[in-house]
């Protein structure tokens, strides 16, 4: 199709997003006889697959390799230093990722009655779509059922001074070619317990900043206090009913985290990574 054209294409249902809802149930239309259109942005598999549960769980596992092979001599096996390559575990991760999304991707593209499109969706009207396709151009396209599957993506917290300094989110931090000197992690929930741990064991200091009295707050007392143990056996600190004030960053090159816990404010100065 020639760049800037547009098609009109009618059909039984459009699915928006190849999440792990949007994928099967776009699948399992086509299967019933519906014609189906899948409308992907960027890759096929949404958040599990590419910035959830498919990358961390291979990081996680490099995490623990390097924590195994630090404690081999407690099991009588010795060896020289251990080094982590954040690079590689990275290189190691995308390649997983990719494996996946590929087989995803396949998977829609050999399905009978349904058509994969590239593209950001937008409404034109209660059943009616236009799709801004990646490749250039756009289509318009209508179905009786729309369904929508678009997934999530990281938001930066309401903290002073955040947007004046360099941070990670969930999905940045699995980018980084270094694990860093200290690594401050706002929030006690699975998603910040898992990277804390993770990047602990890679070789990083780690602090953890909860604002509620335990961590974990849907889960039992007990089970939170038996994570923040286990956490701070590992060397992490785990500051409870601390909440974060400020960050900045001098003139002096570094970063400066400013917090308030039970016993009074404190200040974690960083050194900003060239």
């Amino acid at each position: 199709m020639a760049k800037g054209t547009s098609t009109d294409d009618t059909y039984d249902a459009i699915v928006i997003g190849t999440g792990q809802a949007g994928k099967p149930l776009a699948r399992t239309l086509a299967a019933a006889g519906w014609k189906t259109a899948v409308i992907e942005r960027e890759h096929v598999g949404g958040t599990c697959i590419n910035v959830g549960c498919t990358p961390t769980k291979t990081m996680v596992a490099s995490a623990r390799v390097a924590y195994l092979a630090r404690r081999s001599a407690d099991y009588g096996v010795h060896d020289g230093s251990i080094r982590v390559d954040l690079g590689e575990v990275r290189r190691r991760k995308q390649a997983v990722v990719e494996s996946f999304r590929g087989g995803s991707q396949r998977r829609l593209e050999r399905t009978p009655n349904l058509e994969l499109i590239f593209g950001e969706a937008s409404f034109t009207g209660p059943r009616a779509l236009e799709v801004k396709l990646l490749a250039a151009g756009s289509r318009s396209l209508a179905a009786e059922r729309v369904f929508i599957n678009v997934g999530c993506r990281p938001v930066a917290p309401a903290l002073k001074g955040i947007d004046h300094v360099p941070f990670l989110d969930s999905s940045s931090i699995m980018e980084l070619d270094a694990y860093p000197e200290h690594l401050m992690v706002l929030g006690g929930g699975y998603i910040g317990l898992e990277f804390g741990q993770m990047f602990r064991r890679f070789g990083s200091r780690v602090t953890i900043v909860q604002r509620s009295r335990q961590l974990l707050s849907r889960e039992d007392e007990d089970v939170a206090g038996a994570v923040a143990q286990l956490l701070r056996e590992d060397g992490i600190e785990v500051l409870l009913e601390t909440k974060a004030l400020e960050v900045s960053r001098p003139t002096d090159g570094t970063i400066r985290f400013k917090i308030q816990t039970p016993d009074g404010e404190r200040v974690h100065v960083m050194e900003v990574a060239e």
